[in-house]
């Protein structure tokens, strides 16, 4: 008799788990972007010559797939954690990445500018010929910029033992810039020409 009762608690508290699951967080978002992915929108629906499904067999989906998450949730719980991790991480990744000056989104050689202290600098970030190429980089401790040479086709990356600063600080190239003078990361960028 108690361990019916304890089976009967146990699928109880399984379920509710489920239906709480459903209802918040990244569930009910990856439940409802399928159930819009399934509408489709009226491009893609033309687009694959179809009509949009009605709305009584988009509530037959969204009631089937979250009965089908309430009883099934342990299995799919790790793989929707992680993407909704995976997503969150990415978000944070592109809104750090927004700050700031990088040699990535710039191109060419041209002028940065320091906002705060009106430093400027002239910086090469890319610029190639027929058979090499010069790369930006900039020390991580003294701020310096320096443009490294590498040697054409196949030898893009001669330079990478090269990376070491005078001053014993390590150039970098996926860091966002900062002022030499204040170290302000308040940079502009002006291109003066591009190869």
């Amino acid at each position: 008799m108690m361990e019916s009762n304890m089976l009967e608690i146990s699928i109880g508290i399984y379920i509710a788990i489920g239906i709480l699951l459903v209802s918040i967080g990244p569930v009910a978002e990856n439940i409802s972007k399928e159930i819009d992915r399934a509408r489709g929108t009226p491009l893609s629906n033309a687009f694959m010559e179809r009509d949009q499904p009605s709305e009584r067999k988009l509530l037959l989906a969204r009631i089937t797939i979250t009965i089908g998450f309430i009883l099934l949730w342990i299995v799919f719980i790790w793989g929707i954690l992680k993407d909704h991790w995976n997503i969150k991480v990415t978000r944070q990744r592109v809104k750090e990445r927004s700050k700031g000056l990088w040699f990535s989104y710039m191109g060419g050689h041209g002028t940065v500018s320091c906002k705060g202290c009106d430093h400027t600098e002239d910086v090469t970030s890319f610029i190639h010929g027929t058979n090499s190429s010069s790369s930006g980089f900039q020390c991580q401790g003294c701020g310096k910029f320096a443009s490294i040479r590498s040697g054409g086709p196949g030898k893009a990356n001669e330079y990478e033992d090269s990376l070491v600063c005078k001053c014993g600080g390590s150039l970098e190239r996926k860091k966002v810039l900062f002022c030499p003078q204040c170290k302000s990361e308040d940079l502009s960028y002006r291109t003066l020409y591009i190869t």
